[in-house]
């Protein structure tokens, strides 16, 4: 290489250096804190939209320098399928003096499902373009049910699925669905699809062999990402020929009390069981079964038997049912032709005549602003107890003096000063009854203080649901955004003054099912300070069902009639598909048959619908009912 040319090439890497060290320094320089826009847009909301369906956005624009709120600040919301194409305008508005505004739009019906949502903001500090990747898609529902829980070898299963939307409730039409069964070995032995109807209904049926692996039969409807299991029973069983019931002069009893029954047998057909042999066991559980008395008798010409004995001095509390104990009854009956039938009775023991439970009304004490924690009394049986209560909370010192109604509710008001809260709460009932319990209830500290309160948790579609909001700050703004099955149907901004805020919301037809209350504030750190709640609000087009059969009683082989009448809420005629199940009651005897409730399996989330317990013998006033009740 020359002299002249090493001198050139030096002189080159000079100013291609000279040029990265000014572009860095220009860089460096506009990136500074006090270079950067103070425009900043917040957007909350999320990333599956259903089509044609009303959806909302939270956009907030504020000043990045303090968090102060950006008014008249343009806003722009469309979408863009995402492999290429025209954007769709779904949204332009301006910020009000909070920097939000209601941003509530219309989904496209029929576009791609894989589409990008753009939000753009603009104001006087700057500008924002911000994208999302976001699907377009319905979700469904499906109803397995069939026309018995229990089969035999050589029975035919009647099948039956409804599959719906789960945003709206709208009708899988014209839908494939895969139905598997499988048997109690796991074997597949049944496979088929079948297509919705216009109703979202489809139905098949599986004839099972005469020999065939018994056990638990599982069956399996899956359209698309969607699945459902049902679980049916197939044994060789006898029908039982008659009924046997056992009942006890108290719904419940402390240990050592005298207990006395009656047990009851009758033929199906009406005729009682008379002159029949009983066998009365009774015993605890623990570890294991312990056997604790064998009573033997007859019954007389009504088909009853009279019993009475003494309960054990101790019986085992169970921690899931609060220390309550069980003895249980299991009795046979033996006819004259020799065949037997049994019934079992499960009896609460208890050691307290009176059961408390208590709970704040947002699951955990809220500091800083006034709390309502509910008290229920009840019997061990579970039947609501009317008491005096006295509340004593530690935290405070304050001692409140309370009543609970007809069902066993009432309700007290505090303002803790923490999260973690102890209290006293003793009840006494009408019948002198006396009980005392200790509740301690952990929670965690928020840098602020929001609790929101529905007046009640049930609503129906045209009434008005009342809010009220409280906060530890006496002023400032509260979100308030309602979700149904994971999309934002509507939001709001909630002025505070003197830390309370009452909030009407006028319930139209979209907004019905489960929802869910978010009430929240983006504070200067950064942080939410939220709080939720759900309401379940339904409908007001309900159908009515009538059902008439051209006689009482049939016998083997004759032909019956049946008419069935459906109408709507304005009481005219309604276009529907009918489920109808024609069984054998006595099957029933052996196995239960799940109620359906196809209504609330629809309107409720699917997380509502998973027990966390099983528990049996409680009686609790129903929730929801359409007008509050007071006590």
């Amino acid at each position: 290489m020359s002299r002249t040319n090493g001198i050139r090439l030096t002189f080159l890497g000079l100013l291609l250096a000279l040029a990265a060290g000014l572009w860095a320094l220009t860089n460096y320089y506009d990136n500074l804190p006090e270079r950067l826009s103070q425009h900043e847009t917040v957007v909350l909301g999320q990333t599956r939209f259903v089509p044609g369906s009303q959806a909302a956005l939270r956009v907030l624009v504020r000043d990045s320098s303090n968090g102060a709120p950006l008014s008249n600040a343009a806003i722009r919301v469309g979408m863009q399928p995402e492999e290429g194409g025209s954007a769709v305008t779904l949204f332009e508005g301006s910020t009000d003096g909070e920097g939000t505004t209601s941003v509530a739009f219309t989904v496209p019906a029929d576009a791609p499902i894989n589409q990008t949502l753009i939000v753009e903001t603009d104001s006087s500090l700057g500008s924002d373009r911000l994208e999302r990747a976001v699907t377009l898609e319905r979700d469904y529902r499906i109803l397995l049910s069939t026309d018995k829980p229990l089969y035999q070898p050589g029975q035919e299963i009647q099948l039956r699925a409804l599959a719906l939307s789960t945003f709206d409730r709208v009708p899988a039409a014209e839908q494939p669905i895969e139905v598997t069964i499988a048997d109690g070995k796991g074997n597949k032995v049944f496979r088929e699809t079948i297509t919705t109807s216009a109703f979202g209904v489809a139905a098949t049926s599986f004839q099972l062999a005469s020999e065939v692996n018994t056990g638990p039969y599982k069956i399996t409807a899956q359209m698309g990402n969607t699945s459902s299991e049902k679980t049916v029973t197939v044994e060789r069983y006898v029908l039982p020929k008659f009924d046997v019931t056992l009942t006890t002069e108290k719904p419940f009893y402390l240990p050592g009390e005298h207990v006395r029954g009656s047990l009851n047998a009758a033929y199906f057909f009406g005729k009682s069981v008379e002159s029949s042999k009983v066998t009365l066991e009774g015993f605890t559980f623990d570890v294991a079964r312990n056997d604790v008395l064998t009573l033997e008798g007859t019954t007389d010409a009504a088909g009853n038997f009279e019993f009475e004995f003494d309960l054990p001095d101790y019986i085992a509390g169970s921690d899931l049912e609060g220390g309550l104990g069980r003895f249980y009854l299991q009795a046979t009956v033996t006819d004259q032709t020799n065949h037997s039938e049994g019934e079992s009775l499960s009896m609460p023991v208890s050691q307290n005549q009176l059961i408390i439970e208590a709970i704040p009304e947002g699951g955990q004490f809220r500091p800083g602003v006034e709390n309502i924690v509910y008290i229920l009394t009840s019997y061990p049986d579970g039947s609501p107890a009317e008491s005096a209560l006295t509340v004593n909370f530690y935290d405070t010192g304050e001692v409140v003096q309370a009543e609970t109604g007809p069902y066993g509710l009432a309700e007290v008001r505090t303002t803790p000063n923490g999260p973690y809260q102890s209290f006293l709460i003793e009840a006494r009932d009408n019948r002198g009854n006396v009980t005392g319990q200790d509740f301690y209830i952990e929670g965690s500290w928020q840098e602020e203080t929001i609790l929101l309160r529905p007046e009640r948790p049930a609503y129906r579609v045209g009434e008005t649901m009342a809010l009220s909001l409280f906060t530890s700050q006496q002023n400032g703004t509260v979100y308030l955004d309602i979700i149904r099955e994971g999309q934002t149907v509507s939001t709001r901004s909630v002025p505070m003054s003197g830390g309370q805020a009452q909030v009407a919301i006028d319930l139209t037809a979209e907004l019905f099912g489960t929802l869910e209350l978010h009430a929240y504030k983006i504070l200067p750190s950064g942080t939410i300070a939220r709080d939720t709640r759900l309401v379940i609000v339904d409908e007001a087009n309900e159908l009515s069902v009538t059902f008439n059969n051209d006689r009482e009683v049939y016998r083997p082989g004759e032909n019956a009639t049946l008419g069935m009448q459906v109408n709507g809420a304005d009481g005219t005629g309604a276009a529907a598909a009918i489920g109808l199940a024609i069984v054998d009651e006595s099957v029933f005897a052996l196995a239960e048959q799940d109620p359906g409730f196809a209504k609330l399996y629809f309107m409720l989330e699917a997380e509502l619908l998973q027990p966390k317990y099983d528990l049996h013998g409680f009686s609790i006033p129903d929730l929801l009912t359409t007008q509050p009740v007071s006590d």
